[in-house]
């Protein structure tokens, strides 16, 4: 008896806590296969966006109206941010790891909410557990959970609002239920613009209620309702919207105006056919992608539940206005049907299958559940009822099965709706990986296949860049992209729309016999023979004469390259942009779109290889180099910057002036007592001021110098200076000098008249830094 009572314990606490069980058991396979995913190529651009709307917010205005894609939304992206900043995160792998399993626990939030909202619409744990399942067992979604920021969240927050909208329609519905659906509502909106279509859903139940009841407390409290929720949605809209901070009216209309005609000019294949998605919309895009990637468990139930639903309006139509939850089902039908429609309808630019539209499976998971206890009620009593219960657990295994099968490429799952035996049918037909975050394992093949050596990448895929970062400091550092190259990589990456290419496989990823990704051997022998070369230049440019830039990055000038050196170099040194900026002696030389600048800028990265430069690592090593263009340069500015943060390090050589310098170096310096002591020296040499400063720090970089000269005969003075009787020649450093072997200096050439006195020093905004003058006495 005791053993029975026991086990009758447990069975009642497994039943109690199904759902929390069934939550932490998601959650740690989630911890558990975490680094199994790639990245998305629309990872950068959100963060960034992220980055901008904070900005925004600190004060920066022109930073967000710069941004292309300053009308998606922040409400996931800003406290993504927030805790990689909070945590002090600064490898690139460990941010996006970061971001990946936030992503996820939402994921698994918004699942929690369809087990609370299914208990309430049936009373039943175990259909609880059912919707539970149906919601987080979407092979699509629960890969792009990871590293989709934009969907899947949207998918959760649409979630969790019908839970609140239900609590607020509910018997123990409140205004305060109102409110927290409004500000549920307001982060929805935020995050697509498509949910406009729950708050669309909850205002017309709300006017269906206005017509049921009659005059007096109960309107009276529907009008509450009203307008608390239209104001909390409209006011958190506002608040996590900096967009619409400074003209809500004008940016509301351009935010309208731009989504529902998204430009973005996106190539999509569907049903063996190519098309721009901004130019044609084939009408059955949305449901066929639908039908062909939805677990068949959950399309059949679904539209039994709908089916059924559909059959119980009909059959008493006067209980949708007094029947609340018969009208809560049918607006669960109506989100789910209606934008469906209107993409049907109206072609809006959707693509990527339907993945702007994964939150339709919120409705239609729990139109799942319906459909299932429609089905289990149908054949109550009969002996079928075993083979009901039975068929939908079948069908739900049989999803976790196929996710496990796939794993972790679940986001190209596709049902049997479609080919998938016969090979390469689906690749032919439908687009597959379009986000690529499968191309880690293909660099991970290369790392694991070459440990100890650079891995040279030749390939138009841009997911590449992305991918390269999910890995260790240590391995990633060591892959380098030459985009869109002519041979000269060692090895080629295609997708599965160009798999046909030149070289021999020696890797390749397959899901239902079709092509992913294939890698491409295209010189076996190459990769030792690059890094050997490589070991030269970098032996050649150690050995040369002093570098023009002596920094973080040691800065060599041979023959017509700029040669980057770093001794021991890290996965940060490499990482971090690098600009270079060149000032021509004849602006005209410049090309014509870079004339109105007056400076060439040819910024690069390390591990993004293009034409004219290469790179290489070996021993801790690094070097990049650049060729220069074939016009006289007079002064080069170059360094390495972070986004949002400024350069790291940066350096001038100012070409006429390093002349000068050297020489006065080599002849004058030593013999030659300078005319100012200060914190630069200052020498009068040959009608120049040659200023010098050992041991040079960014604030002697940073402070503008002042000049100021005193003729003999004010009539020397150029017109507009006479009045002032001096003649003001400040500059910055970098205008007029640079550094050479530690020493920061500028040479400026004094103006022919004859000078009385010359006044020089340096200061900031803030303060005057130095000053001192010259008794020149006009000799």
């Amino acid at each position: 008896m005791k053993v029975l009572s026991r086990k009758r314990v447990l069975l009642n606490f497994i039943a109690r806590h199904s759902g929390l069980m069934l939550l932490v058991a998601f959650g740690l396979t989630g911890v558990w296969v975490l680094d199994d995913y790639g990245v998305s190529v629309d990872t950068r651009i959100q963060r960034d966006l992220a980055f901008h709307n904070l900005d925004y917010v600190l004060g920066n205005v022109e930073s967000l109206k710069q941004d292309y894609h300053r009308f998606y939304g922040v409400a996931f992206e800003l406290p993504l941010l927030l805790t990689e900043l909070a945590l002090g995160l600064d490898d690139i792998r460990d941010i996006y790891l970061t971001r990946h399993l936030m992503s996820h626990l939402f994921f698994l939030t918004g699942g929690l909410f369809c087990y609370l909202l299914a208990r309430r619409l049936f009373e039943n744990r175990l259909l609880a557990v059912l919707a539970m399942l149906l919601f987080l067992l979407h092979p699509r979604i629960y890969a792009h959970s990871f590293f989709n920021s934009k969907d899947v969240p949207f998918l959760s927050m649409f979630m969790i609002c019908l839970y609140l909208a239900h609590r607020a329609f509910g018997r123990d519905g409140r205004w305060w239920w109102f409110a927290l659906c409004g500000v549920g509502a307001g982060l929805l909106v935020n995050l697509r613009i498509m949910g406009f279509v729950l708050p669309a859903a909850v205002v017309a139940m709300l006017f269906m209620d206005l017509v049921r009841v009659p005059e007096g407390r109960d309107r009276r409290r529907v009008l509450l309702g009203v307008a608390v929720f239209v104001l909390s949605t409209l006011l958190t809209l506002y608040a996590v919207s900096p967009f619409l901070w400074s003209d809500p009216v004008g940016s509301s209309v351009e935010w309208f105006a731009t989504s529902s005609h998204h430009n973005l000019k996106d190539l999509q294949l569907f049903r063996g056919e190519w098309f721009w998605s901004h130019e044609y919309h084939p009408p059955e895009y949305v449901p066929v992608w639908f039908s062909i990637t939805t677990p068949p468990a959950v399309l059949v139930l679904g539209l039994v539940g709908m089916s059924a639903l559909v059959l119980r309006g009909f059959a008493a139509p006067a209980d949708v206005l007094r029947d609340t939850r018969l009208r809560f089902w049918l607006m669960l039908a109506g989100c789910f049907v209606a934008p469906i429609v209107a993409v049907m309808v109206l072609g809006p630019n959707v693509y990527n299958g339907w993945r702007q539209l994964y939150f339709l499976h919120a409705p239609f998971c729990l139109l799942a559940v319906f459909g299932a206890r429609w089905t289990f009620s149908f054949f109550r009593g009969s002996r079928l009822r075993f083979s009901a219960y039975g068929a939908v657990g079948a069908g739900v295994s049989a999803v976790a099965a196929s996710m496990v099968a796939i794993h972790p490429d679940q986001q190209v799952y596709f049902t049997f709706l479609v080919d998938r035996t016969t090979p390469e049918h689906l690749r032919t037909r439908y687009t597959l990986d379009y986000w690529s975050p499968s191309m880690r394992y293909g660099l991970g093949h290369l790392l694991e296949r070459y440990p100890s050596r650079s891995i040279y990448i030749e390939t138009d895929l841009f997911s590449i860049w992305p991918n390269r970062h999910i890995f260790p400091a240590a391995d990633r550092h060591r892959l380098f992209v030459l985009y869109r190259s002519g041979g000269e990589g060692e090895f080629s990456i295609s997708d599965d729309y160009r798999p046909e290419a030149e070289g021999a496989e020696i890797y390749w990823l397959k899901v239902y016999s079709n092509t992913i990704f294939t890698i491409r051997d295209l010189a076996s022998a190459r990769g030792a023979e690059v890094d050997d070369a490589h070991r030269r230049i970098h032996l050649d440019a150690t050995s040369s004469d002093d570098p023009i830039i002596d920094s973080h990055w040691d800065v060599h000038l041979m023959d017509g390259q700029l040669v980057y050196v770093r001794e021991s170099c890290s996965a940060r040194d490499t990482d971090d942009g690098f600009f270079l900026h060149l000032d021509p002696a004849d602006v005209s030389d410049l090309p014509e779109e870079r004339k109105e600048y007056g400076f060439d800028a040819l910024d690069f990265g390390f591990h993004f290889v293009s034409d004219g430069g290469d790179a290489g690592i070996w021993d801790g090593k690094c070097f990049r180099n650049m060729d220069l263009p074939s016009y006289t340069v007079e002064r080069i500015s170059t360094g390495q910057f972070v986004s949002r943060e400024g350069p790291v390090w940066r350096g001038i050589w100012n070409v006429r002036a390093a002349g000068v310098y050297d020489a006065f170096r080599e002849s004058r310096k030593n013999s030659v007592q300078p005319a100012i002591s200060s914190v630069f020296d200052v020498y009068l040499d040959d009608g120049r001021l040659v200023y010098v400063k050992e041991r040079c720090a960014d604030a002697d970089r940073e402070a503008r110098f002042s000049l100021h000269l005193t003729p003999a005969d004010v009539s020397d003075l150029p017109e507009e200076r006479k009045e002032f009787g001096f003649d003001n020649l400040d500059f910055d450093l970098w205008d007029r000098g640079g550094e050479s072997d530690g020493e920061c200096f500028a040479v400026v050439a004094l103006p022919a008249y004859e000078i009385a006195e010359i006044s020089t020093g340096q200061y900031t905004p803030d303060r005057l830094v130095w000053s001192e003058k010259i008794d020149v006495g006009g000799e």
